[in-house]
Order: structure tokens, then C-alpha cells, then sequence
């Protein structure tokens, strides 16, 4: 049986006496990348906040590697998993280095080792260290600093990467040219990533499971093959939407996908 990384038992969310999330039963397999797939308003980016605890349930209980979020001390959960949001959420006034440096240096990592993560981060999402350790984000292209934002979030070496529309404030060409990057890195690093996106080409892309979420309900999860072959009225109307939207994406094709 696959090990359980992230888990919601009966989860409700609740914001000025409106339920935005839930009831919601969901685990995460260690190891496995699971898109939360939704409109605005489903409650996807309500659930990724969830486990990290920048958000707590109203009832239920969510799991981190078999705990309670409540339980854990919430600086150390959040040292734990790296957090990619839209606009990489860069510190403006740090240097590249110093923004991918700033986990390992809360884990009080040395001098020497600080240094070689930061080289190693950067030369994993293909930024050449020389070049870009001494830049400031607004020296950066948008798709160089999604790069710093991954390579940030990942320089402290989570167990737990949450990706929360990562790649949406991009154009086409280097969205398509950073989620191709993003999947291989995905295999040389092998996190659990959980990925907030309404896109479904992107999920179909990225993922190895995708739980559909329509007004603060789960509907299903989905394999990429049952996803594309489901009858659900949900289900069949993304894919609809998708596969009518094929002629905007160019290249970004997404493995030739039909």
C-alpha cells in the first residue's frame, strides 16, 4: 500500500459562515504529483493552504506524514514544504542568492553549504549561477524568476512541494518552456507536489492524479487516462473546453494529447 504523505479526514472550511471547503476526504501518495483542478471559487487554493497551515479547518483534521497539522509546531511544518505561488513571491530587495538562501540559512546551514545549494538550485531550474546569484528580481524575465521561485522553494529540501498556479501569470511560450522544465525536474527530485491549477492541459501534462474540485467539493479523482475517458458531466465539460482551446496553445500541445 502506498504511504500516505498528505491526507484531509472529513475537512470543512469555513469563512463568515460560509462553508468554502468541504467536507473533503483526500489523501496524497508520498512521491506522487496530484493537480487540484477547479474554477475560481472550487476551494483548490483553500485546501493547499490547508497543509501548510496558513489556513485551519473548522473541522476535520488534515495529516502531514501522519500528524495533525494542529500538532506540529508551524514553523517547522512550513520548513518543510517548499510553497511556489504565481508571482514566485520573491523578496524585492534580495538577491537571487540571498532569496534561495534563505531557508538553508533559517536550517542554520553553513557558510560553504549554504552556498553550494544555492549553485546546485540554480543549475537545476537552468540558471547559471555566475549570472544570476547577484541579480534582483526585477532583473529577471517572468519566467526567470518562476525558476527562482521553484529553485527557493525547494533550496530547504521539503518533503512537500505546493505549487498554487504557478505558471498562470505567464505567456504561452514560456509557460510552455517551464512546465516541460518543471516535469523534469519533478523526476530528478521525486516530492510529493501537490499543484493548484484550472488549466487542464497543465494537469494532464504534470500530474499522475487529478481531484476535481466544483464548489468546495471533491467530485472524483481521476487518473490522467480515467480523466480523459470519464462520462462525467464535469469531467467531459473541462475536457470539452480544453480540447476546444487546443488551436491557442501552439507547441504546448502537451505530449500530443488528443
Amino acid at each position: 500500500m502506498d504511504e500516505v504523505a498528505i491526507a484531509f479526514r472529513g475537512v470543512t472550511y469555513r469563512a463568515h459562515h460560509r462553508v468554502l471547503l468541504g467536507p473533503l476526504d483526500l489523501e496524497v501518495r508520498r512521491g506522487e504529483t496530484l493537480a487540484l483542478l477547479g474554477r475560481s471559487g472550487s476551494g483548490k487554493t483553500t485546501a493547499l493552504k490547508l497543509i501548510n497551515r496558513l489556513l485551519e479547518e473548522s473541522e476535520g483534521t488534515t495529516l502531514v506524514e501522519g500528524r495533525s497539522t494542529r500538532e506540529w509546531d508551524v514553523i517547522t511544518l512550513r520548513r518543510r514544504i517548499g510553497y511556489v505561488i504565481q508571482e514566485t513571491g520573491l523578496f524585492p530587495h534580495y538577491t537571487v542568492e540571498r532569496n534561495i538562501a534563505l531557508v538553508p540559512s533559517l536550517l542554520r546551514r553553513s557558510a560553504a553549504e549554504i552556498r553550494e545549494r544555492v549553485e546546485s538550485m540554480l543549475r537545476l531550474v537552468d540558471l547559471e549561477p555566475s549570472e544570476f546569484r547577484g541579480r534582483y528580481p526585477h532583473q529577471l524575465s517572468g519566467g526567470q524568476r518562476q525558476r527562482v521561485g521553484v529553485a527557493r522553494a525547494l533550496a530547504g529540501d521539503p518533503e512537500i512541494l505546493l505549487m498554487d498556479e504557478p505558471f498562470g501569470a505567464l505567456d504561452p511560450p514560456c509557460r510552455a518552456e517551464i512546465r516541460q522544465q518543471f516535469f523534469e525536474i519533478k523526476q530528478q527530485v521525486q516530492k510529493t507536489i501537490v499543484l493548484v491549477t484550472h488549466d487542464v492541459g497543465e494537469a494532464l501534462s504534470l500530474v499522475d492524479r487529478i481531484a476535481v474540485l466544483e464548489a468546495g467539493k471533491l467530485m472524483g479523482i481521476y487518473s490522467r487516462s480515467q480523466f480523459l475517458e470519464s462520462s462525467d458531466k464535469i469531467v467531459a465539460a473541462y475536457r470539452a473546453a480544453w480540447r476546444g482551446n487546443l488551436q491557442f496553445f501552439g507547441d504546448d500541445r502537451h505530449g500530443g494529447i488528443p
